[in-house]
């Protein structure tokens, strides 16, 4: 029994039942696939899991406040679901994590996390899918092909970003020249130490397995005095980068091109949002950003920048109290396209100020991924070929996304 349980970091979601309104407790760092459904009176007992409070003092803490005694017996159920569910700091769950970090370590390649939930595991069935979605975006776009040294596009699962990655990926596959080296930023969505993320690991996915181009790796590496590898693990089951690459798989299929990838994933950029500092203002974003230059131009050409990223995530669901309604969703709507005119004229500097207003109180979460894209490949300026809104019925959660051609 834990007599002071510690929860982990793990996302609270709210969710409507048939029983009314519940939470749902998962783990966004991809240790642990459980998910948690609890009553919302549950999220006040789980503030007391903190490692500091014993059973008894939380007992003790909610009678003083309710004046009512949660019996022992409903407290020690609710340990024991979140310790099988290994959201529970303790012995049980470090041993699981050492497990899965030497697993990981041990793999020579990068593990698709996101097949048969985000896309179709079948290959056939994928590919099917993805050249219906090429073909809808090919059908959209108007005739010639300039041609284009990056994209940006959504990473968000595929049923509900579908028309927003059709005209991305069908630009790719008309304007990418002679591009056979993929320079792949995404976003690093569970907790990081540094502000990126790099990995040697090949990647497979149902379509076959590429290859990490490991000495472009290296060369960002050393360019940057921090650690770039600290925070390997992450990729395990990071999607950004993973969604982007099942279509890129496609496109290079469908032209018969060997390819190699430079997977990148990006940390988070409060604290220089807070401090009003550029990301490049640090040492790690400016030795990745020379890095990527220096990369780029000896490919000569050959070199192609993706960066996928979603935009806006607001609703209760991510932290912002008021419900979706049409008013909201308009509201940040014009937000995002304001932010994306930066984008549009490659102004990397602007873009992040703009977020940065407002201390990104959007969540934005492809921050990274797009100033980074930007910086490479200055001086550069994109084509906006799509934005959507996507929202729950409930209007418990928005999530917004775009698509660009950079040129």
């Amino acid at each position: 029994m834990d007599d002071r349980p510690r929860l982990r970091p793990v996302e609270v979601l709210p969710v409507q039942t048939d029983q009314g309104m519940m939470v749902v407790l998962r783990d966004p760092s991809g240790m642990s696939d459980r998910v948690v459904t609890a009553s919302v009176q549950v999220v006040a007992l789980l503030g007391y899991f903190d490692g500091t409070h014993t059973m008894r003092d939380i007992q003790e803490d909610i009678a003083k406040v309710t004046g009512e005694i949660v019996p022992s017996v409903a407290m020690q159920r609710i340990v024991d679901v979140l310790d099988e569910a290994l959201m529970l700091e303790n012995p049980r769950f470090e041993a699981h994590r050492a497990a899965i970090v030497k697993e990981y370590a041990d793999s020579p390649v990068r593990v698709a996390a996101s097949a048969g939930h985000s896309y179709p595991e079948e290959p056939e069935a994928l590919r099917k899918y993805l050249d219906d979605v090429l073909a809808e975006g090919a059908a959209a776009l108007p005739s010639g092909a300039k041609p284009m040294r990056g994209l940006i596009a959504p990473h968000i699962d595929y049923d509900r970003g579908r028309k927003s990655y059709a005209p991305a990926f069908a630009s790719l596959e008309r304007a990418m020249g002679d591009a056979e080296l993929f320079i792949l930023l995404g976003t690093a969505h569970a907790a990081v130490s540094e502000k990126f993320a790099l990995t040697r690991k090949d990647f497979a996915t149902p379509l076959g397995r590429v290859k990490t181009d490991v000495a472009a790796v290296d060369a960002i590496a050393k360019a940057s005095p921090r650690d770039l590898f600290a925070d390997e693990f992450v990729h395990r089951a990071e999607h950004s980068i993973e969604l982007e690459l099942v279509f890129l798989q496609r496109v290079m299929e469908r032209a018969k091109r060997d390819f190699r990838i430079v997977p990148v994933l990006c940390g988070g950029w409060h604290e220089e949002m807070e401090a009003g500092s550029a990301p490049d203002g640090n040492e790690a974003g400016q030795g990745v950003v020379s890095a990527l230059r220096e990369l780029i131009a000896r490919e000569d050409g050959k070199a192609f920048v993706i960066a996928g990223a979603d935009l806006a995530h607001v609703g209760p669901r991510f932290g912002t109290p008021e419900k979706i309604t049409p008013g909201i969703l308009a509201r940040v709507g014009a937000a995002d396209r304001e932010s994306l005119a930066f984008v549009e004229r490659g102004d990397a500097a602007g873009f992040f100020g703009h977020v940065a207003l407002d201390l990104n109180a959007r969540n934005i979460c492809g921050i990274g991924p797009i100033w980074l894209a930007l910086k490479a490949l200055d001086p550069c300026a994109a084509e906006l070929l799509g934005y959507e809104q996507w929202a729950d019925d409930d209007g418990s959660s928005s999530v917004t996304f775009a698509s660009c051609a950079i040129r």
